[in-house]
């Protein structure tokens, strides 16, 4: 049985170092056990929702706009320690997280994590970022209202709960005679949700909506997006205060991921388009400054406090004005010695490691791809069973932006491999380059994982999708994996990248 890119998991690691891009400190806020949860105030604004799928929906387009994709989580069923839940379905969690990532493909649903035996070292980037936990109670005195409460957590891959991550939302239930009927209510962010339903569908109407108001919570913390915005909940509100602040805090605390996350940012934001390495360098420097400016702020090199508050709450479409073409091309020294000049044509060379090779059976297939000038690289395979899957970038390099100086060699140092299938059937791989990153606009396999089968069954179908996601100079190459024929790369180029 042929092997299409065999997944083997093993533990990664990196050390990275900050250089020179000042931190300002900021001082501690102790953060709560969760931003929701009933409120005191003795007067709330109030909005009426059936559902929260409105707001699950805005958290969808929330996370493609942030750049979320093939996040894995693990979600457990819901449950039910007081047994009064019969009719309460406990794949609610489940099912809001998949609703936020219904067109964005920002996350993929995984088994949960127990040990190595779940897919690998806990450093590992294919194992779940955590497991989503999830236990309904019902209090019910037999009073005129019941108190629906859902406390969630989230565990690491060592079964501790992650701090921070454990939250209780709850929601009262009217009762009419001995049934509950009405209106439940919900506090959170200072609002007052007033869920309506049927008279019998009060209960699981409760709990439909606390699952979804948890989910959406949850992932944004994950994610590091700002979640509250899709419930319209103002970013001067206090416990968006304070998230905030726990989040720049945790970054703070690790320079490198910091750094590396705003490198990451403003890349999609076009501001910035050196590596996303978490080091410094004079363009993120620049792009930081740039970006300050354009969000109201001092311009100046500082990731602070102000600056990632700002960031968080910006209408980043308003800004994205400002920068209307690709920023210019990096200048470190590394990315300098690029062959081809940015208005040459852009075109991809594909090669393996070992030209002469002939390939058999199960052989390993190594080889390089590199772009003519900085530029970022999505490679495919055509396997033997005519399955399209994407193998770059992938969740162990998330990045495809490819300097043209050294290019990317496939599988380099990744742990997987490209195996040349027993069967001798053709199998043929293909890479294409753009200026832009267009990952989140191609093809996605169902559940948004990479190595798995993508919709399309045809290269053609993926070649025309980037292309199209391109806006601009697009190249292309491939070659075909055959046993016992040397592996060949085929340049090409579209017809746009002509002068």
């Amino acid at each position: 049985m042929c092997t299409s890119p065999a997944v083997s998991l093993r533990s990664i690691c990196c050390r990275v170092a900050l250089l020179g891009l000042a931190l300002l400190a900021a001082c501690a806020v102790p953060t709560t056990a969760g931003v929701g949860g009933a409120t005191a105030a003795a007067a709330l604004p109030t909005r009426s929702v059936g559902s929260f799928e409105p707001e699950l929906r805005c958290m969808d387009a929330l996370l493609q706009d942030y750049g979320i994709r093939d996040l894995p989580l693990a979600v457990e069923p819901l449950s039910d320690p007081t047994h009064r839940l019969a009719g309460v379905p406990t794949g609610l969690l489940a099912d809001a997280v998949s609703e936020m990532a219904r067109s964005s493909h920002a996350i993929r649903l995984a088994a949960a994590a127990s040990g190595d035996a779940a897919g690998g070292a806990a450093d590992d980037p294919g194992r779940p970022a955590g497991s989503l936990h999830g236990t309904l109670n019902l209090a019910d005195d037999g009073g005129t209202t019941a108190v629906l409460s859902l406390d969630v957590s989230l565990t690491g891959a060592d079964a501790a709960t992650v701090p921070g991550s454990a939250t209780r939302h709850a929601a009262a239930l009217p009762r009419q005679g001995r049934q509950f009927a009405g209106s439940a209510e919900i506090r959170q962010f200072g609002i007052a949700f007033s869920v309506t339903a049927w008279p019998a569908n009060t209960l699981p109407q409760a709990a439909h909506a606390l699952a979804e108001l948890a989910a959406m919570e949850q992932v944004g913390r994950l994610a590091r997006v700002p979640y509250w915005s899709c419930l319209g909940v103002a970013p001067t509100q206090e416990a968006v205060v304070t998230e905030t602040q726990a989040w720049y805090d945790a970054l703070a605390a690790r320079p490198a991921e910091m750094i590396r996350y705003v490198q990451d940012q403003l890349r999609l934001r076009h501001a910035y388009d050196g590596p996303i390495d978490g080091a410094v360098n004079p363009q993120l420097k620049a792009a930081v400054a740039d970006y300050r400016e354009a969000l109201g702020l001092a311009r100046e090199p500082k990731i602070s406090l102000e600056f990632f508050s700002a960031y968080l709450n910006a209408d980043h479409r308003r800004i994205a004005a400002r920068y209307p073409a690709a920023p210019p091309p990096a200048t470190s020294p590394a990315l300098a010695s690029a062959p081809a000049p940015r208005d040459a044509p852009l075109t991809l060379q594909l090669a393996t490691a070992d030209p002469a090779q002939r390939l058999r059976g199960g052989d390993p297939v190594r080889f390089v791809a590199r772009p003519s000038r900085d530029a970022y690289v999505y490679c495919f395979l055509l396997d033997e069973d005519r399955h399209v899957v994407r193998f770059f970038p992938n969740r162990y390099q998330r990045d495809a932006r490819v300097a043209a100086a050294s290019g990317v060699r496939l599988p380099g140092t990744m742990p997987f491999e490209i195996a040349l299938n027993t069967r001798g059937a053709t199998e043929t791989v293909a890479c294409f380059a753009t200026e832009r990153d267009v990952l989140a606009r191609l093809p996605s396999a169902p559940g948004a994982d990479n190595f798995a089968p993508l919709r399309v069954t045809a290269l053609e179908d993926v070649r025309d999708a980037v292309r199209d996601a391109s806006d601009g100079p697009f190249a292309q190459a491939s070659f075909d994996l055959a046993d016992g024929s040397p592996a060949l790369a085929r340049p090409a180029r579209d017809a746009r990248n002509l002068p």
